[in-house]
């Protein structure tokens, strides 16, 4: 558990922490403590080179000068072309090609005509790095199906607003974000989420508003939100009062998973 001066109710510690030049270090601690499987499966397939195919973030494949086709992308419902689930997906990382379609006669020949081949990683990453790209790539696919008709909702609105651009694939967090206290733009999955959100209104407000009065009513917090680059914006106007509680009952969800 975080102390309790490290959080931004310690305004004085803080202070003192910049004053002295320690904020680097803080920054570094908070980077660590915010992170999670999604996030850091996000760097292993950067790193791995799935990326340089897959395009930015998983989002976008390279053309294939053989097929005419595109290298699948993680992301609008391409995935479920070729994976079912979980552990298709894990097939596919380890050996290249899921069991079930290298048993496919049409599905094995176009993989084979395909100039830009997947290779496996059996031999390249741990199983915990394996598990870690899987969270990555399910956030990224938004493949598992979500119960709760309001928090599957909130899922579509957060895709479709564009939210995971600052707040992280998922809500995993980690984008820069220059002149902030802690030098990113906070998840949904870490403390730092109970940092700034102490109950539902307060989440609520965060969405409509862009701010909430507790922090307003802090100097030093408002004097890092104004001077933080990227701004929250306020969704009033884009988003109903039953869609700004579908989103908050899609990162309750979120939480609960992680």
């Amino acid at each position: 558990m975080a102390r309790p001066w490290l959080r931004l109710g310690g305004p004085l510690v803080l202070l003192a922490a910049v004053a002295l030049g320690a904020l680097p270090a803080l920054r570094a601690y908070w980077r660590v403590r915010e992170s999670n499987p999604v996030q850091r499966g996000a760097a292993i397939a950067a790193r791995s080179g799935c990326l340089s195919c897959h395009g930015p973030h998983g989002t976008r494949g390279l053309p294939d000068p053989n097929s005419g086709e595109q290298v699948p992308a993680w992301d609008g419902g391409v995935p479920m072309m070729y994976v079912r689930d979980a552990q298709e997906v894990r097939e596919y990382i380890l050996d290249g090609v899921s069991k079930r379609r290298a048993v496919i006669p049409k599905a094995e020949a176009e993989r084979l005509r395909a100039a830009i081949q997947m290779p496996g990683y059996r031999d390249v990453l741990t199983a915990r790095e394996v598990d870690e790209v899987i969270a990555y790539f399910m956030a990224a696919s938004q493949m598992a199906p979500i119960a709760d008709a309001a928090a599957a909702r909130g899922r579509e609105l957060v895709r479709h607003h564009g939210c995971e651009a600052c707040h992280g694939i998922g809500g995993s967090g980690g984008v820069p974000n220059p002149g902030s206290l802690k030098g990113y733009v906070p998840g949904w999955l870490g403390p730092d989420f109970l940092d700034l959100v102490r109950d539902d209104e307060e989440l609520k407000q965060w969405i409509v508003e862009g701010r909430i009065d507790r922090l307003l009513a802090s100097r030093l917090a408002r004097h890092f939100l104004s001077g933080q680059r990227l701004q929250m914006p306020s969704y009033r106007s884009a988003l109903s009062p039953d869609d700004t509680a579908a989103i908050v009952d899609y990162i309750h969800g979120l939480r609960k998973e992680r």
